[in-house]
């Protein structure tokens, strides 16, 4: 009886290890499939390929007049649809432009390779989709040509308005500026701090000065402007310019000539802030402000841009763009002087 039993048990547990079998079966096949369908090859069309090919190279500054299709590599009934020879500046390495193309596309959309064939000179790309060929690149080193290289630097004022974290994080960001302060107690901490980062700062004297160490009042007798004068000389140094607003009103204040007078005395001399590009984003979105300085420079020239600490943390991502485009930002006080004359 008790082989008879256990006989059955074991038929009975076979039977359901069939069902489950089966059920798996089916279920994994479903699974499969659908897996299948999931990774069907992605083909984007020749045409997006090469718009995003030329984009990507515009990106950092190469011209229209550097880029020669060859047709005669594209062949009737081929796959491969374009084929371009790209004249490449020296200042701008080819592992670059080839990042910048892959960067272009999302994930499994295309495969891009590449081979360098003289170094320093020439490398071959190549881009397939969907499994086929279909834009090829040469790009070749010219000595001869050379990307817009424009110089711009950047004035920040308002170094005060901003909170402690954001002001330190400002103050130690690896870009280059020059910081503008109003004389005060907190500016000459600030200007501390700039210092200890490598940072310069310029001085600005208007009629919002409040601390009375550096108060410019026009009731204040002539030695008690001398002092004050002394203070802010003393005090901030370092500065790498004195400058001031002249559609403020602050020139024909009755102590002026006075307080130039003072400074002159010590060779020092005043800037018009009005002599610099003044961003605004109440006037003007800012990415439109930059745009335009930026079209309207010449080679000739450092531009300097006056802005404020707020509004250039948000242009930071833009700096980045025309720096890619070969575009060079330099350290205002290396050109302040020009300012001068």
């Amino acid at each position: 009886m008790n082989f008879s039993f256990d006989r059955k048990a074991l038929i009975i547990v076979l039977f359901s290890l069939v069902i489950i079998l089966l059920v798996l079966n089916i279920v994994l096949s479903k699974i499969y499939k659908h897996s299948g369908i999931q990774s069907k090859k992605i083909e984007l069309y020749s045409g997006e390929i090469k718009d995003r090919f030329i984009s990507g190279i515009h990106n950092f500054g190469i011209k229209d007049e550097w880029i020669d299709e060859n047709k005669y590599d594209v062949k009737k009934g081929d796959s491969l649809r374009f084929s371009f020879r790209v004249r490449v500046p020296k200042d701008l390495p080819v592992a670059v432009l080839l990042n910048e193309i892959s960067n272009s596309f999302l994930t499994g959309e295309i495969i891009c390779t590449s081979r360098e064939i003289k170094v320093n000179g020439t490398t071959n790309m190549f881009i397939s989709s969907g499994g086929f060929d279909k834009l090829k690149a040469e790009f070749v080193y010219n000595p001869d040509i050379r990307r817009t290289s424009c110089s711009f630097g950047f004035l920040v004022y308002g170094l005060n308005r901003l909170d402690l974290v954001t002001q330190d994080q400002l103050i130690k960001v690896p870009e280059i500026f020059t910081a503008v302060l109003l004389p005060s107690k907190e500016s000459l901490d600030i200007s501390k701090r700039l210092k200890m980062n490598n940072k310069n700062y310029a001085i600005i004297l208007d009629n919002d000065i409040s601390d009375l160490d550096y108060k410019l009042s026009s009731g204040y007798s002539t030695e008690r402007l001398k002092l004050s004068v002394r203070s802010i000389l003393g005090d901030f140094s370092n500065a790498v310019a004195y400058l001031y607003n002249g559609n403020s009103g602050y020139t024909t204040e009755s102590n002026y000539a006075f307080i130039n007078h003072e400074f002159e005395k010590r060779n020092v001399r005043f800037i018009d802030i009005n002599k610099f590009n003044l961003i605004d984003e109440r006037k003007t979105p800012l990415d439109v402000s930059l745009e335009l300085i930026v079209k309207q420079a010449n080679e000739n020239k450092t531009f300097l841009i006056y802005i404020s600490a707020d509004n250039y943390i948000k242009i930071k991502p833009l700096i980045s763009k025309y720096r890619d485009i070969g575009y060079k930002f330099l350290n205002p006080s290396v050109v302040l002087a020009e300012y001068l004359k």
